[in-house]
């Protein structure tokens, strides 16, 4: 975000807690990470919006999210859905930015607060798995997101620190991997991955056949429901900023 970005988010948010009822000293490290008083981010952690006071780490143990449980339970359904699906996928938002080589595709059921009816009906397994991951409506994005064999998505650091973000393996060939910091870890078919994004990332697909991950965010799980609910409502204004 630029000056003029962060200034018209600390209004909005000024208006939106008076008008929400919630004291503004419950938000008062989302304002300040709006401010600038918050400084930088752990090593390789650049987020354009970082809210000071969460835990950085660039992996997290799967094991602390009860959800986690849910989705690998679910996994033969929900990869079925990709399979029937994978025709209807569509280019990533980013692909022309951060894809160093090949080819990247999405089918997106959340958006930084704007729900895919459709795609909902249409993977009504998904759907349901992904309604009991906390505030998944509204901590960022929910999609299939596959990639073609050799693609490279270049380095690059999330939008915010607020969101964790997992990925469940659906369709996994040898020769791919991710790293996020300073480690590189792989994918398993029918498990999860559990990261924050806004540490430096980046993703290869030397496979000679397409990898398909189910990725999807949560909050933070060390901010509060104040925090998570204004952070709710400043998603819909900078997705205007991210295009």
């Amino acid at each position: 975000m630029n000056e003029e970005q962060r200034a018209k988010s600390v209004d909005a948010l000024m208006r939106w807690s008076d008008d929400s009822g919630i004291d503004r000293s419950a938000l008062e490290r989302i304002f300040d990470g709006l401010e600038g008083a918050s400084g930088r981010g752990a090593p390789l952690q650049d987020p354009a919006f970082l809210c000071p006071g969460l835990e950085a780490r660039p992996w997290h143990d799967p094991g602390r999210f009860p959800w986690v449980r849910l989705l690998e339970r679910d996994y033969p359904d929900i990869r079925r859905e990709l399979l029937e699906q994978s025709g209807a996928m569509s280019a990533h938002p980013e692909s022309g930015t951060l894809a160093a080589s090949g080819q990247w595709t999405t089918y997106h059921f959340f958006n930084l607060g704007r729900r895919y009816e459709e795609h909902h009906a249409q993977c009504r397994a998904t759907s349901r798995t992904l309604q009991q991951v906390p505030g998944i409506a509204s901590a960022g994005m929910a999609y299939f997101s596959r990639m073609a064999p050799g693609t490279e998505v270049k380095p690059h650091c999330g939008f915010t620190n607020t969101r964790i973000r997992a990925h469940l393996g659906l369709v996994i060939p040898p020769d791919c991997a991710m790293r996020v910091g300073t480690e590189t870890r792989s994918w398993e078919e029918g498990k999860v991955l559990v990261f924050d994004d806004s540490f430096e990332h980046a993703v290869r697909n030397d496979a000679d056949s397409w990898r398909a991950v189910l990725l999807l965010d949560t909050w933070h799980p060390e901010l509060s429901a104040d925090e998570c609910h204004a952070l709710g409502f400043l998603m819909t204004l900078w997705k205007s900023y991210l295009g």
